[in-house]
């Protein structure tokens, strides 16, 4: 018999997807920034509305800040959960926070996968990152920025970015922290809408944008 022949694989759901990333330093602060200092960031928000993207951006940067200063465990990984999104959180050995903002659906464990891989690349791509890395954001950027897109754009297909995580280190035997809250992953005490009112992540647009979000109670719907 003729054999079987080979299928391309289906394309993943519209709904999974990593919408951004970003690395920072943990132990220091960004002037201004309320958080420690972001090394690299990627995005990938063409599945949102064309003026929906810069204000998602802002708050992705803003958010990301927050629960990278939150990990000061190394080795922690966590997760929160909101409006049918997840963030995601993982604290490197190695020296960098990783975190990224994925649709619910996204596999939890490819995620980290994905957070880990970005966590190595970097390390290798800047190994100045391990010392001092100043108080600005983005130091290093020229030296890392293709690469983390190029990263962010394979790992959109889960299936295919699975077979990528499948040859790294085990992840399991770390400590993971599911949040159901946004409020629960940030600092003790920590509110969002104080949170928002006082970040310098944030443009004025933007601010407004929660406010006007929070009286219709939807609050971070485009996210």
């Amino acid at each position: 018999a003729e054999p079987t022949p080979l299928r391309s694989a289906p394309d993943p759901p519209c709904g999974m997807k990593i919408l951004f990333s970003a690395v920072f330093k943990p132990g220091t602060e960004a002037p201004g920034k309320d958080g420690p200092v972001m090394l690299s960031q990627a995005a990938e928000l063409s599945s949102l509305g064309f003026f929906q993207r810069s204000t998602a951006k802002e708050v992705f940067v803003m958010f990301s800040r927050q629960f990278a200063k939150a990990s000061t465990e190394p080795g922690q990984r966590s997760s929160v959960r909101k409006d049918g999104y997840m963030s995601h959180v993982y604290h490197s050995p190695m020296g960098v926070v990783a975190v990224c903002f994925a649709d619910d659906e996204y596999p939890q464990r490819v995620a980290f996968g994905y957070l880990s891989k970005v966590c190595e690349d970097f390390v290798l791509a800047v190994p100045q990152s391990r010392g001092d890395c100043g108080t600005a954001d983005l130091p290093h950027e020229a030296l890392f920025a293709a690469k983390h897109q190029e990263l962010l754009v394979k790992f959109q297909d889960p299936g295919q970015a699975d077979q990528l995580t499948q040859i790294m280190a085990e992840l399991e035997k770390t400590k993971l922290v599911l949040h159901e809250t946004i409020e629960a992953a940030l600092e003790r005490g920590c509110k969002i809408e104080t949170l928002i009112n006082k970040s310098n992540d944030l443009s004025g647009s933007s601010k407004m944008f929660f406010k006007t979000a929070k009286k219709q109670n939807q609050c971070c719907t485009f996210m």
